[in-house]
């Protein structure tokens, strides 16, 4: 059972920055965790509770994104885990003048989980994805603050 609700840990996390749902990340780490990304030429550390504003800054580049995270390596130990996973992500940007801009990524996640009253919590995350193709706009590009390729509506009971 534990490890369905880790593998879950992952799937709300995708879920919480494809669908620019950040307020889903407060369910994926603890307040208090540790944050290390390294993503191509992208690095940033911050806390879990830090982690709505530095994903929403850096994503909002992004007309979509879509991460792939494979099936967890899991190592259970009580209440605490060690798990491993693999992913790819892809970022589309729209440039000003319509043209389509792709970042792909591939690599990896390193998470310490811990249970907190029956929910699995990340709280300490190393992701590296040194496998890199194209490169991350932060000029010459729309910003989209929402979810850009669809509405709320069609992706969630909150409307």
């Amino acid at each position: 059972m534990s490890n369905t609700k880790i593998e879950a840990t992952y799937s709300l996390y995708a879920r919480a920055i494809d669908e620019k749902r950040y307020e889903l990340l407060k369910r994926v780490f603890h307040p208090e965790a540790q944050l290390q990304y390294i993503v191509g030429s992208q690095e940033f550390t911050c806390s879990g509770s830090e982690s709505i504003s530095y994903f929403k800054n850096f994503l909002n580049f992004c007309f979509w994104t879509s991460h792939l995270i494979g099936s967890p390596a899991i190592e259970l130990d009580g209440k605490k885990a060690f798990s491993t996973a693999r992913v790819q992500a892809v970022h589309q940007q729209v440039l000003d003048d319509g043209s389509i801009s792709r970042w792909i990524l591939r690599g990896s996640y390193h998470d310490h989980l811990e249970l907190f009253q029956d929910t699995w919590l990340i709280t300490k995350r190393y992701c590296h994805t040194p496998d890199e193709e194209g490169e991350f706009l932060t000029t010459g590009i729309k910003i989209f603050e929402e979810i850009g390729w669809t509405s709320k509506d069609k992706i969630s009971f909150n409307r």
